[in-house]
């Protein structure tokens, strides 16, 4: 699935929404607040390809430098970034990191204490690697 990037740039009460090279060009929408820009631009992009808006992916980056703020705010929104990203490939790989420990031999609570879990939550994670296995 194609995923278009969005920059986001503050400019007086909207964000104005650009993204880039859908099919060569560029597509623009506004919203008023941040958490309505996916949708926004998600309509104009659809529209202007004639496609069902679940088409396609976006990441959308919010640019910062017309608005002041300090090197620390800028900093704690990078870092958070990172974290989402960080958490986001724990959560992918957790599942075959339970099986092969559990595979090893470790009970579920010393599965769950290395990889900061729970021990239902290792338990829950294998009952569902047992489902999509069957599927």
């Amino acid at each position: 699935m194609i995923t278009y990037h969005v920059t986001a740039i503050r400019e007086g009460d909207w964000w104005s929404l650009v993204a880039h090279d859908v099919q060569g060009r560029e597509v623009a929408s506004q919203s008023r607040r941040l958490d309505q820009a996916d949708a926004a631009i998600r309509e104009a992009i659809a529209l202007v390809l004639d496609v069902d808006g679940d088409a396609f992916q976006l990441a959308i980056s919010p640019d910062l430098r017309h608005i002041e703020v300090s090197d620390d705010t800028l900093e704690a929104l990078e870092v958070r970034r990172a974290l989402a990203e960080l958490s986001d490939r724990a959560r992918r790989r957790t599942p075959a990191a339970v099986a092969e420990l559990r595979a090893a031999g470790l009970t579920v609570r010393d599965v769950a204490q290395l990889l900061g879990v729970t021990p239902s939550r290792v338990s829950q994670i294998e009952k569902q690697g047992h489902l999509a296995d069957s599927a």
